[in-house]
């Protein structure tokens, strides 16, 4: 019982519709329940599906005593009656796909089908050359009972050849009855027996083929300078694999000789499976494109991992989609619908995620700039800080603060951005401010000192030196000093500026003056009356008699 349901379930998704649910319970061993609802086609009980189905019924119950009654035998071929049934019940099994809805239903048959009055096609046996011949009904009348559809006296005439022309008559002739009876969905228990075989089969030579063909591959990555061939070797494996069992379960498949209605179906399955060994394949060749992609210069002077982690997601997404698609497509399911469906959905959730969606085109942007990577320092805005991370959102900076600033990628992208690490040299500048007692000798002593300290440092760029007299400012003399230092390292730049200012102080020592700093005078002055009346008191002082001593 749970084989038969694990046949089942495998089934259902390769045979849509109600096949499925019949399928289903012939396997589990259950009659299907009564049709409650309102039918949409009546039979009646003498019409050609009536005949057509109570014909296959006893073939597959191994009736054929039976079954001849609908066969439009000849008197000297009565007692071949059962024979011809059985065979017949073989070749239309083999040749033709019977869907007893498209078969009438009503007792004067098909009127609109262009046929004779009391004739019905349901199918037709293929010949050599291209040509085929007619499977008829005709509809017989009985003395004293009604009258009902039967399979007309030449199509009966041409079941013997029609059996000789069958690959594995063989077979049928000499394997033992009990292997010739149905099982399960109207497969022949040899068959079943030989699908367990192409199955093994399939899996060993399946196996045997992928190894091989990756061999192949790799040695001739081996004969090439680049590396992202064998990578493509190794990645592709389990799609060779599968690829490689399908090839041979298509070369064993017509030895087993099954019916047209399992034959459809085997090669909706086959045909799905080749499917999802393409989009398997490539989803990953994307794993192999990122691999690729992440030792590249492209992503090494520009373009965070992150945005390439982002990128590879998208298109397995992408591939995702398209595959389960095109599944669906393969296995007769309606994708019109579903295609009208995404596209709805699709417009839905981007009028509902504008803000999102203009986050994940500024990350787009951010890579495809190079505007900065993971680790760079930038200042966007207002915020300086370590570039730590570029998600699908937003952009994470590590300020000076330790603090972090996170900012959407849309902003970003729009924003003035300040990248400190594509720069070749960091620039030095400081203002001299000396005393004003500071001589004109003096002056020119602190310029040509500091101008020949910076040029006989190695660490200076000899062509950006800048020295001179900038301005008389309100409380110093100022001297403006410039030059470019060959580091980008923001630790060995504040080494090398602290010898710098060192031997600045120097020279301004040396030449016999100093630094000035803000200072402000304050004359504390009388007023005049104030001051007159000081003036007379000190008069009358200077009058008085001094006392003898």
């Amino acid at each position: 019982m749970a084989v038969r349901a694990a046949i089942a379930l495998a089934l259902c998704v390769a045979v849509p519709g109600t096949a499925t649910a019949q399928i289903i319970q012939q396997l589990l061993g259950k009659k299907p329940p009564a049709d409650t609802g309102k039918q949409v086609s009546v039979t009646a009980p003498d019409s050609p599906r009536a005949s057509v189905s109570a014909f296959l019924e006893y073939s597959q119950a191994g009736d054929f005593t039976r079954a001849a009654q609908y066969l439009d035998v000849p008197e000297v071929e009565r007692s071949h009656a059962v024979q011809l049934a059985r065979e017949f019940s073989i070749v239309l099994d083999r040749y033709v796909y019977i869907d007893l809805d498209a078969i009438s239903g009503a007792s004067a048959g098909d009127t609109t089908s262009g046929m004779p009055a009391g004739v019905q096609q349901i199918g037709a046996i293929p010949e050599a050359g291209g040509r085929s011949d007619p499977v008829r009904l005709v509809r017989q009348a009985r003395p004293g009972a009604a009258a009902r559809w039967v399979f007309s006296r030449s199509t009966v005439a041409n079941v013997p050849k029609w059996y000789r022309q069958l690959p594995d008559r063989w077979t049928l002739d000499h394997l033992p009855p009990w292997l010739l009876g149905f099982g399960p969905l109207g497969i022949l228990w040899w068959q079943w027996l030989g699908l367990l075989v192409v199955i093994v089969a399939s899996l060993l030579l399946g196996t045997l083929l992928g190894r091989l063909a990756r061999g192949a591959l790799g040695l001739l990555a081996k004969r090439t300078k680049t590396h992202w061939d064998a990578g493509i070797s190794t990645a592709l494996r389990g799609p060779f694999r599968l690829a490689a069992m399908l090839v041979v379960a298509l070369f064993l498949l017509p030895w087993l000789s099954l019916n047209a209605n399992v034959s459809r179906h085997v090669d909706t399955v086959i045909k799905a499976a080749f499917t999802i060994a393409l989009f398997w394949a490539l989803w990953r060749l994307v794993d192999i494109w990122r691999e690729l992609k992440s030792v590249s210069g492209w992503a090494m002077h520009g373009t965070s991992h992150g945005l390439l982690t982002l990128v590879s997601r998208l298109a397995k997404m992408v591939i995702a989609m398209f595959g389960f698609v095109s599944l669906l497509a393969t296995l007769g399911y309606p994708v019109a619908a579903i295609i009208g469906g995404l596209g709805i959905g699709g417009l839905a959730v981007a009028l509902a995620a504008q803000k999102t969606l203009e986050n994940l085109f500024g990350a787009f942007a951010i890579g495809g700039d190079r505007l900065f990577r993971e680790g760079d320092q930038v200042t966007i805005d207002t915020v300086t800080g370590t570039v730590e991370s570029i998600g699908l959102r937003s952009v994470r900076i590590r300020t000076a603060e330790r603090s972090v600033v996170s900012m959407p990628n849309g902003k970003v992208a729009d924003s003035r951005i300040e990248t400190f690490a594509p720069r070749d040299r960091i620039r030095f500048s400081c203002v001299l401010t000396l005393v004003y007692e500071t001589t004109a000798d003096q002056m020119r002593a602190v310029i040509t000192g500091v101008e020949a300290m910076l040029k006989g440092s190695k660490h200076v760029a000899q062509d950006t030196i800048t020295v001179f007299f900038l301005q008389l400012s309100p409380s110093s003399l100022d001297v403006q000093v410039a030059a470019q230092i060959l580091t980008t390292n923001g630790n060995e730049f504040n080494r090398i500026r602290q010898d710098l200012l060192l031997q600045i102080m120097d020279v301004v020592e040396r030449a016999g003056t100093s630094f000035a700093f803000p200072t402000q005078t304050v004359q504390l002055e009388s007023p005049p009356a104030a001051a007159a009346t000081n003036g007379a008191a000190a008069s009358n002082d200077a009058a008085a008699p001094k006392p003898s001593s």
